[in-house]
This record gives C-alpha cells, sequence and structure tokens, in this order.
C-alpha cells in the first residue's frame, strides 16, 4: 500500500497547493487560455506518475492533427485517467460517468469542469444524448475531448478480452463535431492498480501509450454507422495491443 499513501499524498498535496490558481482561474476565467488551465492537470498528472515509478512512454504524437480531435482509448486500470492526462499536450476534456463519487470529489470536480470534462448519465438515454451534443460542442469550440468507449474496466466487463465491446453511441460526438478520431492504445496498465475502488494497491510497472493513425471514415461516409465504425477501431487497437505483447 506504500504506493498508494504516497500517490494520495501527492494528490492531497498538488490540488491543495493549487487552490490559489483554482480560485484565480475561477474568478476570471476569460483572462486565461485553455493551454493555461490544462497545463496544471497535465503536469500534475505526469508528475503523479513519476512519483510511484511509473515509467510513461508515449508514442505516435507526430500523427495527431493539429485540430481538436476526440480521442478513443481503452480502460484497463483505475489509473487511466492521470496516463490520458500526462499522455496528450494539448487542452483535452474527458467523457466522465455520472457517479457522485467522481462528480463531488471536492476540488477535483473543479478541475474538471475548468477543462470542460462533460459526465453523461449511461442510465438515462435523453440525458445521453445532451452529453454527447456538450462534448462536440467543446470540440467545435477547439478543445478535444476524450472517451473510454469500454464504459466500464475492460477485465470487469470481460476478462478474457485485450478492449472488450464499444458503447459506440459516444463516437457520435465525432460526427457531430465532424472532426477526426484519434484512437490512443493504453498498454500494460492493468497491473498498475489492483482494484475497483478509489482505494487499491499501487505497482511500479512501465506503460506504453500509443497514438494510432487518425480515423477519418465518419467524415468520408456519413452513412456510417457508429457501431461498425467502433468495431473497427477496437480491432485495430486490439492488434496493436498484440504487436506490444509479442514483441
Amino acid at each position: 500500500m506504500l504506493n498508494y499513501i504516497k500517490f494520495l499524498i501527492y494528490q492531497l498535496l498538488g490540488f491543495s497547493l493549487a487552490i490559489p490558481k483554482l480560485i484565480k482561474f475561477k474568478k476570471s476565467p476569460d483572462k486565461f487560455s485553455s493551454k493555461e488551465t490544462f497545463e496544471f492537470i497535465h503536469n500534475q498528472a505526469k508528475k503523479s506518475l513519476d512519483f510511484i515509478d511509473v515509467k510513461l512512454t508515449v508514442l505516435g504524437k507526430e500523427k495527431l492533427p493539429s485540430e481538436p480531435v476526440l480521442f478513443v482509448m481503452n480502460h484497463s486500470s483505475m489509473l487511466d485517467s492521470f496516463i490520458l492526462m500526462a499522455s496528450v499536450d494539448r487542452p483535452t476534456g474527458c467523457l466522465i460517468a455520472d457517479e457522485p463519487i467522481w462528480k463531488n470529489m471536492p476540488l477535483i470536480k473543479d478541475w474538471t469542469s475548468l477543462i470542460n470534462c462533460v459526465y453523461i448519465n449511461r442510465s438515462n438515454n435523453r440525458d445521453g444524448i445532451k452529453s454527447i451534443i456538450k462534448a462536440s460542442e467543446n470540440i467545435l469550440s477547439g478543445h478535444s475531448m476524450a472517451v473510454f468507449p469500454e464504459g466500464d474496466l475492460t477485465w470487469i466487463k470481460d476478462p478474457n478480452s485485450l478492449i472488450s465491446d464499444f458503447r459506440s453511441g459516444a463516437l457520435k460526438i465525432a460526427y457531430k463535431a465532424k472532426c477526426p478520431i484519434v484512437p490512443l492504445v493504453i498498454k500494460n496498465s492493468k497491473d498498475i492498480y489492483e482494484g475497483y475502488h478509489p482505494v487499491g494497491k499501487i505497482n511500479s510497472y512501465p506503460i506504453e501509450v500509443e497514438f494510432l493513425d487518425p480515423v477519418y471514415d465518419h467524415l468520408s461516409d456519413t452513412s456510417l454507422k457508429s457501431s461498425n465504425l467502433g468495431i473497427s477501431i477496437k480491432n485495430n487497437m486490439i492488434n496493436n495491443i498484440r504487436q506490444f505483447l509479442n514483441k
């Protein structure tokens, strides 16, 4: 549990010491760019992983389009959100499950709001559509978004899969925003966090993250169903993980 305690202390210190900065950003949001507000979260995530000796290798950044995108990631660990925020170096919000434990977390909820995260109610289709529209509006305003389309941890949904089935409705964000989709594959993250709750055991393992080629299929073929697109993206991500495992 030593790594978890170190990680927890780092979060408490990092977010507490940043309260003056948070107040400044909230008081005068028009005076600060999205890059300035995102920079704290990006650095906090990177330093958090360094602090628990999780070495992060990021590949494929040269493939990223200059325009805002929808990042699509697999989800094997409770630390994947930190891995995401440490890996991207552009303002990026995330689609987050509308659960009280995440939505009401002190300080964290303020920062998620500042970086344009969107909460989604997965049990209410009408509310879900509103969240998808909001996320697409963020992209149209110049702010990338990220989704974990599995909707839950891979090993919870299907212990025998490298990536479980997508809830492909989240991909409609890219349809509405008319933006590229960039698959982001997180490799070897399952065992760095043992557990399915905010309290768990953290292990120090190297993590590799790879940005795959941007996907434009939904833009060139507007009749392409998001479910079919989701299967294609998931299979490409699985092939990438297999190549990693076979090294």
